[in-house]
């Protein structure tokens, strides 16, 4: 997939390879890092290293190589880019994947546009890659996150994934179920 998603807000333009260090910078050292990761809040899900970031997100989520093993995005909102969102690889299963996303500053907070960027996601990743099920796991610490993924249409569930490991010890586990 190399053409962008659009809404009337966002776009969601797929992620290259010389994107990787602004998408760990502004995971790792952006004005919202602190509400994600890393003391004071986060003392127990501190903010990768590079290292640690690259060996995460591999090349296939900027190449577009392995597209049922997941893939990064930039979120754009007039022309600017405002974050990432991607998807993890998708268990062809239970036709389920998760996804995660983080702004690249403050200033995008609050405006509806990572909700936005979410839904574009979700309906495509339900009509081009026949996902059902969409998990995404913030911490309970992070009520502005939870927000925004409820007013996404995503719900609290008590469900866990084979195989699934969260990010944080009170991580809450929404899904939302794709219908038709």
């Amino acid at each position: 997939m190399q053409n962008k998603l659009s809404s009337e807000r966002v776009t969601l333009r797929p992620a290259s390879i010389q994107d990787k260090r602004n998408l760990y910078n502004w995971l790792a050292h952006s004005n919202l890092t602190a509400e994600m990761l890393g003391p004071p809040h986060f003392p127990d899900a501190p903010a990768p290293t590079w290292e640690e970031f690259d060996q995460d997100y591999l090349d296939y989520y900027f190449d577009g190589s392995q597209p049922l093993s997941g893939r990064c995005f930039i979120i754009l909102h007039n022309q600017e880019e405002i974050g990432q969102i991607n998807y993890n690889e998708i268990d062809t299963q239970s036709n389920s994947t998760e996804i995660d996303i983080w702004l690249s500053d403050r200033k995008f907070t609050g405006k509806g546009l990572g909700t936005e960027a979410i839904i574009l996601l979700c309906d495509y990743l339900h009509k081009e890659l026949k996902c059902k099920t969409i998990i995404i796991a913030p911490s309970k610490r992070n009520s502005n996150a939870i927000k925004a993924y409820k007013k996404a249409g995503f719900v609290e569930t008590d469900w866990l994934p084979e195989d699934f490991t969260p990010d944080y010890h009170d991580a809450v586990v929404m899904v939302k179920i794709m219908s038709r």
